[in-house]
């Protein structure tokens, strides 16, 4: 066999079988997240609305974006290179669902720095109004903004339905430029937030006394709040590894191609393009609720205890999720001293 038949070979089995696989689990993972975040004691909080929304926007681009792929796989010929109605509206919605997932973690990102912001009315931003408001002004810049793709996009010789010419040049550049400000979002925000956090749990002092009234802190910063950075911070991961790799692809792809290549060379390129347009990029929205799994402990908990709920069972250990973990950061030596207090009250 040459390359090419093994290159295309591979492509085959990653997608009929990884990505089969990739979406039975996400589509599975985004209905568990929506049940977890959507709980009475979470929904409450202005990160858990993003969480919701960005689980939302994954199922929609594993319904609208991965379906097609999948049914293509095992069709003798992909609808996309004969049916210009189709090519359009899959570039479209496949287009508008990505990015409106990425906007949310990126709007995450920003709402989490804002919480452990030492700035007054930056923190006061973390509203679930504005959360809300800003969740639908996305949703509506990013159903306009990318209608240039059902005008322009079609199918070209031979038989691929893709962009050409300038507008090929001009979509490289907007892809690029959509595709990594979100991400430079993420990364910058996360952070901001986990310095921020760092200086806050710094400056916190905690005022406890025996009557267990209320305790007065300069930022109230909860352990709940902690592990949703951790969740985050785990979604933001993830986003970079499986995301990063498609303006790098498309920009390579425009600045060589008036370059001569081999035929080795193009099989290897159309392979690398599968990787970062077709494959990586969908597993994305399939593996975030595993990210959540891996990072937060008591993420791990809530969806055990969700599990007994539904089942109508009784775990044998206590709530330990994230209600439990909503209690205010004790400061030790305080404790301590409150400990020795008793001691001597006692004696």
């Amino acid at each position: 066999m040459t390359l090419i038949d093994n290159l295309d070979s591979i492509q085959d089995m990653l997608t009929r079988y990884v990505l089969t696989i990739g979406y039975i689990l996400g589509f599975i993972g985004c209905i568990c997240n929506l049940m977890v975040f959507y709980q009475r004691k979470l929904r409450k909080s202005t990160c858990s609305i993003y969480f919701i929304a960005t689980s939302i926007f994954n199922l929609l681009v594993i319904v609208f974006g991965m379906t097609p792929v999948l049914v293509a796989s095992y069709l003798a010929q992909d609808p996309s290179k004969y049916s210009v109605i189709y090519c359009k509206a899959r570039s479209y919605t496949t287009h508008v669902f990505l990015m409106l997932s990425r906007s949310s973690v990126a709007l995450t990102c920003i709402d989490r720095f804002a919480l452990c912001s030492r700035n007054v009315f930056i923190r006061s931003l973390c509203q679930r109004r504005i959360a809300l408001i800003l969740i639908i002004i996305v949703s509506i810049l990013w159903i306009v903004i990318p209608t240039h793709i059902i005008i322009y996009i079609d199918i070209y010789p031979p038989g691929r339905c893709s962009a050409s010419g300038i507008y090929q040049i001009v979509y490289t550049i907007y892809a690029a430029i959509v595709t990594s400000i979100p991400l430079i979002i993420m990364i910058v925000f996360s952070i901001w937030a986990i310095q921020s956090l760092q200086q806050t749990q710094a400056r916190i002092r905690p005022i406890i006394n025996l009557t267990n009234e209320n305790l007065n802190t300069n930022i109230n910063i909860r352990r709940r709040d902690i592990q949703l950075i951790a969740i985050l911070i785990s979604e933001v991961v993830v986003y970079v590894f499986s995301t990063t790799w498609f303006p790098v692809n498309t920009i390579y792809t425009v600045i060589t191609a008036n370059i001569f290549k081999t035929t080795d060379r193009l099989a290897i390129e159309g392979f690398i393009r599968y990787l970062a347009v077709s494959f990586l990029i969908f597993l994305n929205p399939c593996s975030l609720f595993y990210a959540h799994l891996f990072a937060s402990k008591t993420f791990r908990q809530e969806c055990q205890q969700l599990f007994f709920r539904v089942c109508k069972r009784s775990p044998n250990s206590n709530d330990r999720g994230f209600q439990a973990t909503t209690e205010v950061f004790h400061n030790q030596k305080q404790i301590n001293r409150l400990y020795v207090r008793q001691q001597i009250d006692h004696n």
